[in-house]
């Protein structure tokens, strides 16, 4: 299932027809805020009434799950679930692409991204309270990844789509680190992250329960902080570099290390 297949016929399935309406009219009324979306999953802010909630419709297993923080009771969808995606069919265009917009993002140089990042910090409060934030620190943040993978059930029944946005946070404190000159640090997050989700792949017997893409992007960057750290400690890379290789379940992905190996122990000779 894709979200571009979806039509009203199939949503309104998922509540009342009550229910349907109200969602539609918080549309309308222009109470669905903050779009984005991502190829499994859209998210919103939605002002129902005086309350303000974040609701979100992922997909899961080919079908469709909502979460969201209206405490909502009794079964079946909230409207504001039902809101976003109201408005996913009313406006598609409005919802941003993160990983897109990710990906543009790479290509802008550091200057670049610095005038965005004033131009925010003049415009959107919230953005001057993140820039206040402390540096990031190695253990804080690896004790962050054990609390998220942590999440995850004996089963795998967490919603995988928002453990990758919460293990994206880690990442970009990691490139934080990468910024700030710490690439042993920034180097170590990285790995940690690929072993706890390859590890936890492998526990679960569920090799593609995390996304290729979140996978190939934290592969590519540890191993480009491999190759940009003049002080590398090569006999701790390379038992990092065994340790992945022995998961059952990186073995099974399109990952692998030769060529890395191959110049890594080339640049060591």
């Amino acid at each position: 299932m894709r979200f571009e297949e979806l039509d009203a016929d199939k949503i309104q399935r998922l509540g009342s027809e009550e229910e349907w309406l109200a969602a539609q009219e918080l549309v309308r009324q222009k109470q669905v805020h903050f779009r984005f979306r991502t190829p499994d999953r859209l998210e919103a802010a939605v002002q129902n009434n005086e309350n303000w909630c974040t609701a979100a419709v992922s997909i899961i297993d080919g079908g469709l799950q909502s979460t969201c923080t209206c405490q909502h009771e009794g079964e079946g969808w909230c409207v504001c679930a039902l809101a976003v995606l109201a408005a996913w069919l009313d406006k598609p265009e409005s919802f941003l692409d993160r990983t897109a917009l990710r990906d543009q993002l790479k290509q802008y140089s550091k200057s670049e991204l610095i005038k965005i990042i004033l131009e925010l910090a003049d415009k959107v409060l919230e953005s001057r309270e993140l820039l206040k934030e402390e540096s990031p620190d190695l253990d804080t943040i690896l004790e962050s990844i054990d609390s998220i993978i942590g999440q995850v059930g004996p089963t795998g029944a967490a919603e995988t789509g928002e453990l990758e946005e919460k293990l994206r946070l880690a990442q970009e404190k990691a490139d934080r680190l990468a910024q700030m000159g710490r690439l042993s640090e920034a180097r170590a997050t990285y790995f940690y992250l690929l072993d706890n989700v390859f590890g936890l792949e492998e526990d679960l017997g569920k090799p593609g329960l995390f996304s290729e893409e979140l996978k190939q992007e934290l592969y590519e960057e540890y191993c480009q902080l491999i190759h940009e750290d003049r002080h590398l400690d090569r006999t701790l890379v390379q038992q990092e570099i065994e340790q992945l290789e022995s998961r059952a379940a990186f073995s099974q992905s399109q990952l692998n290390f030769a060529d890395l190996k191959k110049n890594f122990i080339g640049e060591g000779e």
